[in-house]
């Protein structure tokens, strides 16, 4: 991602308004809300989930996701666990569904960020998407090669 993303202004605009959100009081629940609301192969998917703790898990994994493009090691360490328990192999989030998930998540900053502008939701979409296509990246089990692969490829590459 560029860095331009996560330079100031931009990242310190979308940084503020996460937490103007998460002042707001409501905004992981209206998220939650409208993300159900967006298909109807979401919602079962939280059939067992305590709600509250998710919405906690989801306000922390934002920063993450926020803080992505900053380059920092151990953010990108917690990005590729929740990809990880995203994957096929773990919650199995089906790729498709992260537009639906980005599209409520403008959705509920536009009702409680008080300073919301649609520049600030595109601002809020570029950030959103380098944790994204990440998150995505690990949906499938990566291929190791075996060795003959590994060979082969080394002889047609004579």
């Amino acid at each position: 991602m560029s860095s331009d993303l996560t330079a100031e202004p931009t990242y310190h605009a979308v940084l503020e308004s996460y937490y103007r959100c998460e002042k707001s009081e409501g905004c992981f629940g209206t998220f939650y809300e409208l993300f159900f609301g967006k298909s109807s192969e979401i919602a079962p998917r939280f059939v067992d989930t305590d709600m509250e703790r998710q919405k906690q898990i989801v306000g922390a994994s934002l920063l993450w996701m926020l803080r992505l493009g900053r380059g920092d090691p151990i953010t990108w360490q917690e990005v590729v666990k929740l990809a990880q328990s995203h994957s096929r192999q773990g919650h199995d989030i089906p790729p498709h569904l992260y537009s639906l998930w980005l599209d409520a998540l403008c959705n509920a900053v536009e009702r409680h960020d008080t300073e919301y502008t649609p520049e600030l939701e595109s601002q809020w979409r570029a950030i959103m998407e380098e944790g994204i296509d990440l998150i995505v990246s690990k949906y499938e089990p990566q291929k190791k090669q075996s060795s003959c692969e590994t060979n082969s490829s080394f002889w047609l590459s004579l």
